[in-house]
């Protein structure tokens, strides 16, 4: 399993600078398993050479960049201005750009800043549910002049929601499974219900058995989640980096009363989806309901 930062400081390893240097590079250079090392803002400072494999770089090359710099594969020839939560004022400035796009949660200040050196800016904010990908893609139609394109957008997604729905029920014709999205085991957290994920869950009609606690992503431990007893748990996938395996919150939460787990319908859903808000709001919601689906409920 890939070490980020926090596990690397548990097993009391320091950051390398050099890959060769210290206990971790002398044992993870010879491991056939892809190994990593993050600093607190994200940025490599260890790969051995089966995680650079994955990346087509190699290990030296990787250190200090970010997962923006270097995947997908296509963002390698694009400046980096650094990463999601710090971008660089000075790399945006450099590039001398027309329009600045940003999160308001995690880029105000930034943005602010730039205002106030003349650059023009378009805060949006994505995370909080389904509203506000559409207020969002609305406003990056009217900046960019592409209202009508930004529409069709919008009554695609519409349409394919309303199709996913009528799936939905179709598929679960005695009533859906309830369903716990957990975003990590320790400490445990859940998808509550004030986000993107249980605005989509609501829409297409498949319960959010933590749609009663009024945060976004609140902890959870073990008798809250037996308390709610889902049908299904999903727990996000990756395809490089941290993830949470299901065996793993399978063995987390191993003896403890919860249907989804007696019955083994715990599975991974990708994280790509879930946690970007964004256009592909359908195929998040399709992946729910096939997650289901490959767990053996409902009808084919």
């Amino acid at each position: 399993m890939p070490l980020n930062a926090a596990s690397a400081a548990d097993l009391r390893i320091p950051p390398l600078a050099d890959p060769s240097e210290g206990p971790l590079g002398s044992v993870a250079d010879s491991l056939a398993q892809p190994v990593f090392v993050k600093d607190r803002e994200g940025r490599f400072v260890y790969a051995n050479a089966a995680f650079a494999a994955i990346t087509g770089l190699g290990p030296e090359a990787l250190l200090g960049q970010t997962d923006h710099d270097v995947f997908p594969e296509e963002v390698r020839a694009i400046p980096s201005v650094g990463g999601y939560y710090d971008p660089s004022l000075e790399r945006i400035l450099a590039l001398s750009p027309q329009l600045v796009i940003g999160i308001a949660t995690f880029h105000g200040k930034l943005l602010e800043r730039l205002e106030a050196l003349g650059v023009d800016t378009l805060p949006l904010t994505i995370h909080r549910g389904l509203d506000g990908v559409r207020e969002s893609i609305l406003s990056l139609g009217s900046r960019l002049n592409r209202e009508d394109e930004a529409r069709e957008v919008l009554e695609g997604i519409e349409k394919e929601l309303k199709a996913v729905r009528e799936d939905v029920a179709r598929t679960f014709p005695g009533g859906p499974p309830t369903l716990l999205v957990v975003v990590w085991h320790d400490p445990l957290t859940v998808a509550g219900g004030v986000n993107y994920i249980d605005d989509i869950m609501k829409t297409i009609g498949i319960p959010n058995a933590a749609s009663d606690i009024r945060y976004t992503f609140p902890r959870m431990d073990p008798e809250g989640i037996v308390s709610r007893d889902p049908d299904i748990i999903l727990v996000p996938g990756t395809e490089r980096g941290m993830s949470l395996p299901p065996e793993l919150l399978m063995e987390t939460l191993k003896g403890f009363p919860i249907s989804a787990v007696r019955s083994g319908r715990v599975a991974s859903v990708p994280a790509d989806l879930l946690f970007h808000p964004g256009p592909r709001v359908a195929e998040a919601a399709k992946s729910l309901l096939e997650a289901a689906v490959s767990l053996g409920c409902g009808e084919k």
